[in-house]
């Protein structure tokens, strides 16, 4: 069987027949109040659900008195009619260079500014050089197989994402390769629900789009990770919590490959091994947070940065692999005034297999991870799920309990008070509900 291809020489003569066909003149709304007139030659991809989306989100950020936004992938240009029209400085590219006309042509049928290149993310050199605000794409996301022939060969080959790494990757890749992101900039995606694993970038879900026939797109929201605020490793140090404690900003963040007076839940020690890994951050400063759900959000911030089926969450605070523990996390806050202060802690033995400790696992057993890399990772896995900020989707709390209540049925059934239940739930609080009974010390609960 041949190999189905993206673009032939019959598809040439297709798209050249389709250049003979009269452009499609519409009025596009995305929203009430915004109207724009568009013209849109057969081989371009028109504004639909997706883009309407996309508008919606750009709309509520709000105006862009001069700030700098880039759309890659810009097809009829309506996102960057919209983003001119609400004050953003416009620059826009596109692989096919019929979008890039229609892009131009209809900038000007609006009045509205922006400059127009053709490119892209590929091989080839990308064509802005700037630093940007925002930058969004809405990305291919129609599988090869799915392919439909509505709108002309190219521009159905510029809907595919063939690339084994996927094209979001790509597009985080150049923008941090090629240093396009301002400080405090946001990068915006829209397609299918995908894992992003680029190891710079923060990322969270904002909007979703379900269509009749189960499609789902989301716009998902990046970030580089408590940005301007500082990261400080020692060597070896006390206590990474205690480190922070004079401290201030949220994301401050300490770490060091070696504790002496690290510290687990009720004042127990966590003794600290060669090759083990102690990290804080301060996660949240006032008087509004929730330290149950805060901790075993970084439960699941640990979980995804090792992604292996092998370790498991204990309800409240550890990570256990083969029956041992290997991750401990502690939450403490220092009050002063009005204001406290919380302190997120996590202690990983991270290379420490000759320890020969058969009280602890070490990671190593399973993965072999750099100080620099783990702790790199967390990081980007926590702001994911804790980072709060302007422009910044809001958290997910319903969300995390979900990913977090899953994991602790893949550890086993509780036991309190000589009874095992089949059943158990987490409320808001990050509290264990046993029929009915609110659970608040993981030390009244043993699991089976």
């Amino acid at each position: 069987m041949t190999k189905k291809s993206i673009f032939n020489s019959e598809d040439s003569l297709s798209e050249i027949e389709r250049l003979n066909r009269t452009s499609k003149t519409v009025n596009w709304s995305p929203q009430e109040g915004f109207n724009f007139e568009l013209v849109i030659p057969q081989t371009v991809y028109p504004p639909r659900e997706d883009t309407d989306m996309l508008a919606k989100r750009l709309i509520s950020i709000g105006p862009g008195r001069g700030k700098k936004i880039l759309e890659v992938g810009c097809g009829s240009g309506a996102i960057s009619i919209l983003a001119s029209y609400l004050g953003w400085k416009v620059s826009c590219c596109d692989v096919n260079p019929f979008a890039v006309a229609a892009t131009i042509g209809n900038l000007d049928l609006n009045r509205l500014e922006g400059v127009v290149k053709e490119g892209g993310i590929g091989p080839e050199k990308f064509p802005f050089e700037s630093k940007y605000d925002l930058i969004v794409w809405n990305l291919p996301y129609i599988p090869l197989a799915e392919v439909d022939q509505l709108l002309g060969p190219m521009e159905e080959a510029s809907l595919l994402d063939t690339d084994d790494v996927g094209l979001g990757n790509r597009l985080l890749k150049t923008v941090e390769r090629n240093q396009l992101l301002s400080p405090k900039g946001r990068i915006l995606t829209l397609g299918r629900d995908t894992n992003f694993n680029f190891s710079v970038f923060s990322n969270r879900k904002w909007d979703e789009i379900r269509f009749d026939d189960g499609e789902k797109l989301v716009i998902t929201c990046h970030w580089k990770p408590f940005e301007g605020q500082d990261s400080i490793f020692k060597e070896r140090t006390g206590s990474t919590n205690d480190d922070l404690m004079e401290k201030t900003g949220v994301g401050t963040h300490f770490h060091t490959s070696w504790q002496d007076s690290g510290r687990g839940r009720r004042d127990r020690t966590w003794t600290s091994i060669e090759g083990g890994y102690a990290g804080s951050w301060i996660i949240r400063e006032g008087n509004d947070f929730n330290p149950g759900m805060l901790q075993l959000s970084a439960g699941l911030a640990v979980l995804k940065t090792v992604d292996d089926k092998r370790l498991k969450l204990k309800w409240p605070n550890d990570i256990i692999l083969e029956e041992r523990k290997l991750c401990g996390i502690l939450v403490e806050g220092k009050t002063s005034g009005n204001m406290t202060k919380v302190i997120l802690g996590i202690g990983v033995n991270l290379n420490c297999k000759e320890n020969q400790n058969l009280e602890y696992a070490s990671l190593d057993e399973i993965q072999v991870f750099g100080h620099e890399e783990f702790d790199s990772k967390l990081h980007r896995n926590l702001a994911s799920l804790l980072e709060q900020g302007v422009n910044l989707p809001p958290l997910r709390h319903d969300d995390i309990r979900y990913e977090v209540l899953e994991q602790m049925k893949r550890f086993g059934l509780p036991e309190h008070n000589n009874v095992t239940y089949d059943s158990f739930e987490l409320n808001d609080r990050g509290q264990l509900v046993l029929g009915g009974m609110i659970i608040d010390d993981g030390e009244d609960v043993f699991w089976n």
